[in-house]
């Protein structure tokens, strides 16, 4: 069947934005959590074009997970959706694996279909456990639980973003640790050996003292010795 005859979602970047800032709009204001949860479905129901939803959930590690439902079944058993827990490194042993995935409506978006593909919309679950808790190895779930606790107590509002990072890997060598890191510049050794005593790590036991390695200029990611 050719494309042509798929009547499938597939919006514009400005009708994009203008869906997604409205969707922030309600989080910002805090709208109740019902009234947005009657408006999304009644969306779902009436955008024919549609034809699937993808929910995201981060692990422990913050790898982000996503299980594609048709968007018909999602719509009638958004209540009642399970997955395999086990298959999530951190989260349950196999004899245990079942756990329930809630829908958290507010964090419902729009995305470009040159990217997610057409006819498809996201949005963030939440992991419960078998006593209809909010899972402890949801990261993401936990850190809303937070956030709205620091609402409800102390009027506070948690901005959070992410961050971009460079990493540093070291691997065990006979005189220490290889520390490599991405440089900006070129010139700079992108690999340096340093002293394994200098900092406690995975290849020494010795205790955590501070470091006589100076560290280079943040944007270069390198240490030198």
């Amino acid at each position: 069947m050719s494309n042509e005859l798929r009547n499938f979602l597939a919006l514009t970047y400005d009708e994009l934005e203008e869906l997604n800032l409205k969707a922030k709009e309600q989080r910002r204001n805090r709208v109740a959590i019902d009234n947005i949860q009657e408006e999304r479905i009644k969306y779902l129901t009436d955008e024919k074009r549609i034809k699937a939803v993808t929910v995201l959930f981060s692990d422990l590690e913050g790898r982000l997970h996503m299980l594609d439902y048709d968007k018909k079944f999602l719509v009638k058993s958004w209540d009642n959706l399970t997955f395999d827990g086990s298959s999530i490194r951190g989260f349950t042993a196999q004899r245990e694996s079942d756990l329930r995935l809630g829908i958290d409506w507010s964090a419902f978006y729009w995305a470009p279909a040159d990217v997610l593909g057409v006819g498809k919309v996201l949005v963030f679950g939440e992991v419960i456990d078998k006593g209809g808790q909010p899972y402890s190895a949801d990261i993401r779930g936990v850190l809303k639980g937070y956030a709205e606790s620091l609402s409800k107590k102390k009027g506070y509002t948690l901005n959070a973003a992410n961050e971009i990072e460079g990493f540093l890997l070291r691997e065990p060598t006979q005189s220490g640790i290889i520390t490599k890191a991405a440089s900006l510049n070129t010139s700079t050794p992108a690999a340096t050996i340093i002293p394994c005593p200098a900092i406690r790590c995975a290849h020494s036991s010795t205790p955590r003292r501070k470091c006589s390695v100076p560290w280079a200029s943040k944007t270069r990611r390198t240490i030198r010795k």
